[in-house]
């Protein structure tokens, strides 16, 4: 009786199966793939932009033949621009560095004129809320000018501070301060002092 049942249970079984027919398995979900953000907070990653602005020299020329009184150059006039950076944001400590180059316009007094100038800086600030951050700058700048229709190369070192407000999630507009000291000379003339800007700013964070 034992063999017996269990034949016909198996029996069951196996036509229960069957009728049935096979037994559908849902087919496993796709995956789910999240893009990494690619910029996690306010001033994170790559940014540049356009500036505008006023330009002011402060030069002293010596002569390197004779030892006459030195003759100082003091012009103002405006200038304009483009600069590009990356940032690192890290809480509210934003890092990163910044190239710019700006273009003096009527920044030169008798035969001295200022033409250009290429900075190069690292900077660091506090970002005091999710919109608006306040930065310190130095770094190299090289600068060209003109001088009696010589062309006169001048480097050294530069400074500034200024402030940033996220008008948008990338939008932002900005003001900043750049001081320079920097030299050079012909095989005449040396000239040293100092070249200031002041600039408003706007560019996209991307």
């Amino acid at each position: 009786m034992t063999r017996f049942a269990l034949s016909t249970t198996a029996l069951v079984l196996s036509t229960t199966a069957a009728v049935a027919g096979p037994v559908d398995v849902p087919p496993p979900p796709p995956p789910v793939y999240v893009e990494e953000e690619r910029c996690g907070q306010s001033f994170d990653c790559f940014y540049a932009g356009l500036e505008y602005g006023l330009g002011q020299a402060d030069i002293t020329r010596n002569d390197l033949l004779t030892t006459p009184v030195p003759l100082t150059f003091d012009p103002e006039g405006s200038v304009w621009g483009a600069f590009a950076g990356y940032n690192v944001q890290n809480g509210s400590m934003v890092y990163g560095g910044e190239v710019r180059m700006l273009h003096f316009i009527d920044v030169s007094v008798a035969d001295f004129e200022v033409d250009d100038v290429i900075d190069i800086r690292g900077r660091i600030g506090i970002a005091a809320s999710e919109d608006f951050l306040l930065y310190a700058a130095a770094g190299y700048s090289t600068a060209n000018a003109t001088a009696g229709g010589v062309d006169v190369d001048l480097d050294g070192f530069n400074f500034g501070a200024g402030v940033e407000y996220n008008v948008t999630e990338r939008v932002f507009v900005g003001a900043d301060f750049t001081a320079r000291e920097v030299e050079g000379e012909t095989p005449v003339f040396s000239y040293d002092g100092s070249l200031n800007t002041a600039t408003l700013r706007i560019g996209f964070r991307f």
